[in-house]
């Protein structure tokens, strides 16, 4: 046993246990920070002095980090060093149960696993490097621009002919961009309906968007709106119900914006993470793929991939938009941040965290789908790909009361009415997020779903 002696909390470490010591280090260290021995926002000894006082190797001190900064009790500040989050351990708790609150209606990747060392690592080399005298490239800085390219060349199968990718500060800078180069100061926006409310509320605030129905097969290309600049869908996965827009449809798009000289924007949302060996459909173009260069353009971030608090995203537009586009640019992500980025998608390190992604996502999906396939009077849509998942329900057991009895037990889930069009026809469901929970704590809300479910008198399909 090993008694440190320059730490500020006691730690002690035993070889010979079934538990490795990097799960004893990371215990002791969570322990620490929920009884506040390690206060918020103080800093962490490094894992150079753990290793040294502890007698261990510092691969074993920094799978620690890795693990606690995934949980959520620590974070990184580039060029600080490691600090105890400010909420960390106290989550909003029931006065009754004593239960943490579970929100399932955040939309936000998994932290389990992250990259930690290669993130640390890219922005390290990427404070190596001088600012340009000239100031940055309005578009973004050409090396991170091709590493985008290669990106969608390899996730997404889309080749850039035609087309310009240019670098922004985040996806709300990029939708205007796009919409004010393509329908001038208020344009006529057909979305998918349902659609992600903060989709639908970032297009709001740049023009007048009108519903566009949808089916089992996706966006209804035969009810698109007259008199519409932009037509924007989902096509690989039209969250909130996962339908996957078929080639035919896709087809009718481009057409659709050749004839009416209107643009098809597909946000390139990274969040299909579908692991093999899941059965899956034959893989299908992105709509900018499909040989219109003139009138179909993307968004999209790594948001879902690396972290939300990254605040850059790209936008790939026809390139008679580009030049137009280049008139508007706001001041663009940090030199640092640009070039961190291009690091870690040449060093492959994106892939890397997709495929994690992927193989977490594809666990989790299969516990929803095993604990809420066993309900015959409701459909589960959406849990095929990706990290959520929508529970049609009967029309007589509304979804505000699955929900209420849901937040009762501390799981709470956004209701599917809150993903349609206030002039449309709500759907009766609920929506579920669980990208962001681990394995204990998702189990925890699908207990209390199925119990919510028996309590409103749901029967379960019996085992044959």
């Amino acid at each position: 046993m090993r008694h440190p002696q320059r730490l500020s909390i006691p730690i002690h470490l035993e070889r010979g246990l079934p538990e490795p010591l990097q799960d004893q280090l990371t215990a002791q260290l969570r322990r620490a920070i929920v009884r506040g021995q390690l206060a918020p926002r103080s800093r962490m000894p490094s894992t150079r002095t753990l290793s040294r006082v502890l007698g261990i190797s510092r691969g074993v001190a920094l799978a620690a980090f890795e693990r606690l900064l995934a949980e959520g009790y620590i974070t990184g500040r580039h060029g600080s060093g490691t600090y105890v989050c400010e909420q960390a351990g106290a989550a909003p708790r029931a006065a009754a149960s004593g239960e943490t609150l579970l929100d399932l209606r955040l939309d936000r990747p998994s932290t389990q696993g992250f990259p930690l060392a290669a993130w640390r690592a890219a922005w390290r080399r990427a404070g190596l490097h001088r600012p340009p005298l000239g100031g940055l490239p309005a578009t973004g800085l050409p090396a991170l621009r091709a590493a985008i390219a290669a990106h969608l060349r390899h996730a997404r199968g889309l080749e850039l002919d035609g087309h310009e990718v240019i670098v922004t500060p985040g996806i709300a800078d990029a939708l205007r961009l796009i919409l004010r180069a393509q329908g001038g100061s208020d344009p006529v926006i057909a979305l998918e309906d349902p659609a992600p409310p903060k989709l639908r509320a970032a297009l709001s605030r740049l023009g007048t968007v009108l519903p566009l129905p949808v089916d089992g097969s996706g966006a209804r290309t035969d009810r698109i709106p007259a008199a519409c600049d932009v037509v924007v869908v989902l096509p690989e996965r039209g969250d909130p119900l996962g339908t996957r827009l078929p080639l035919d449809r896709r087809h009718a798009l481009t057409q659709w914006a050749r004839d009416s000289g209107g643009l098809v924007l597909e946000p390139a949302f990274d969040g299909l993470f579908a692991a093999r060996p899941e059965p899956l459909p034959e893989p299908l173009p992105a709509v900018p793929a499909l040989g219109d260069t003139w009138s179909t353009a993307m968004v999209g971030s790594f948001a879902e991939v690396l972290t939300p608090t990254l605040r850059l995203a790209f936008a790939v537009v026809p390139r008679r938009l580009a030049g137009e586009i280049e008139q508007f640019m706001p001041a663009g992500p940090s030199i640092t941040s640009q070039l961190a980025v291009t690091d870690l998608l040449r060093s492959g390190c994106v892939a890397g965290r997709m495929a994690e992604l992927s193989a977490q996502y594809a666990a989790k999906r299969a516990l929803v789908r095993q604990a809420l396939e066993a309900y015959p009077h409701t459909r589960l849509l959406g849990a095929r790909t990706g990290a959520a998942a929508t529970l049609l329900l009967p029309v007589s057991v509304p979804a505000p009361s699955v929900a209420a009895a849901l937040l009762a037990r501390r799981v709470q889930v956004a209701e599917l009415a809150a993903f349609h069009h206030p002039e449309s026809q709500p759907g009766n469901g609920i929506v579920l997020s669980f990208g962001h929970l681990d394995g204990v704590s998702l189990r925890r809300a699908l207990h209390a779903l199925t119990r919510t479910l028996d309590e409103h008198r749901l029967a379960r399909r019996t085992a044959a």
